[in-house]
């Protein structure tokens, strides 16, 4: 008699390689934004044809073609235009392309803060998720940066799915980078 199981794979041990990997968009503050520009890194899956099959951007060029390659099978290399990957439906999620992920480095990005209390600072990185808080120590800010609505260039892993494991680094103030850099934060405190 033999034990259940037995002539599965790995015996029939659990695996969590069959659940799917934590996104940014868990926790109910709804799906990632659709990034505003297009860096290295970024993964895409186009929204039609016949093979859809996703791509990760390698490259922007100054004339606005983006060269990138396919995540799967040989990893065939792909042109397209930045427009075609920005570009947008009304609600605010790709037309073309749908955004996946960021790869897993840290990024040159921007945050605001949104809320200063007496031991914690609040920021949103609309790059990563315009509307989940990030909250920091006090003591990690820089001191002119402790104000609502401030400006912050810093360097965070944006791959991520919990606030925690970002990392920000090298935090310092900086002017608003405007709509064509970086998104709004649309971050609501929970009454």
């Amino acid at each position: 008699m033999g034990a259940a199981g037995k002539k599965l794979h790995r015996h029939g041990a659990r695996s969590k390689a069959r659940s799917p990997a934590a996104s940014v968009s868990d926790g109910g503050y709804g799906a990632p934004p659709h990034p505003v520009r297009i860096r290295a890194g970024q993964r895409f899956w186009p929204r039609s044809g016949r093979r859809r099959r996703p791509i990760v951007v390698c490259a922007v060029g100054e004339d606005g073609v983006v060269r990138a390659r396919r995540l799967d099978g040989a990893g065939e290399r792909v042109r397209v235009t930045a427009t075609r990957l920005v570009a947008r439906r009304p609600d605010g999620q790709g037309r073309y392309y749908q955004f996946i992920a960021w790869a897993p480095r840290r990024y040159q990005t921007w945050a605001v803060v949104v809320r200063v209390d007496s031991s914690e600072t609040i920021l949103v990185l609309p790059e990563w998720h315009p509307a989940r808080p990030v909250r920091l120590p006090n003591r990690l800010m820089p001191e002119d940066a402790r104000r609502t609505q401030e400006w912050l260039s810093l360097r965070a892993d944006l791959s991520v799915s919990a606030a925690g494991q970002l990392n920000p680094a090298a935090l310092s103030t900086c002017a608003d980078p405007g709509l064509e850099l970086c998104g709004r934060p649309a971050w609501r405190p929970v009454s």
